[in-house]
């Protein structure tokens, strides 16, 4: 597990990586204080989870908040601050920080890594099959359109074909043209039914 600590306090961060560690969690981890080492951490080294400070003095946890919005919304993020407020707290929520903790209970905050971590798997897993799903129904509007459109065609031209040639005389010469029709319009359904045959394989390939 990979962690960003947006915060400026050696102290505070500290404290985090000592609670975190008497809980048993395995991670590495950056600490960054500007705007700047912030954007780039979140390019190079590719966090699994975001831990911010509130405030720093030029930097804020709001702020860190939006920017991972933009670029890696999946990316779970959590606040933690010495005095938050509930209403602020809410206020976070509501945007979509994932979760808080208070720098005086962070023995919460291990409880509340490997939470987020677990909900920000099962967001993934869902994308992954809502992707399936949107691939398969693509695929399979796609067959629909060919059983509906396209092989209607050779199918009308060969029963109409077929209407035209002379059973009562087959030496009949308009029946060698209509025989080369045939064929023609054959060869066309055959290459609509490998059209489907081939979206109907792709329907399980993502």
């Amino acid at each position: 597990m990979k962690i960003i600590f947006v915060e400026d306090s050696a102290c505070d961060s500290d404290l985090i990586n000592y609670e975190l560690k008497r809980s048993k969690l395995v991670y590495t981890y950056e600490i960054v204080e500007t705007r700047e080492a912030y954007e780039s951490a979140l390019d190079i080294f590719r966090p699994d989870i975001i831990i911010s400070d509130y405030s720093l003095p030029s930097f804020d946890g709001l702020s860190a908040f939006h920017i991972k919005q933009k670029k890696y919304p999946e990316i779970p993020f959590i606040i933690v601050s010495g005095s938050i407020g509930e209403e602020n707290a809410v206020e976070l929520i509501k945007n979509g920080v994932i979760d808080y903790a208070l720098k005086d209970k962070l023995f919460t905050l291990a409880h509340k890594i490997t939470r987020a971590l677990e909900d920000a798997e099962r967001k993934k897993q869902k994308k992954l099959a809502d992707d399936i799903l949107k691939h398969q129904y693509e695929k399979l509007y796609e067959i629909a359109f060919l059983q509906s459109h396209q092989v209607r065609g050779p199918v009308a031209t060969i029963l109409g074909l077929i209407s035209l040639f002379d059973f009562d005389n087959p030496n009949e010469s308009f029946n060698t043209d209509v025989i080369k029709y045939l064929q023609e319009a054959t060869i066309s359904l055959d290459k609509v039914i490998h059209m489907i045959v081939q979206k109907t394989n792709e329907i399980h390939v993502v």
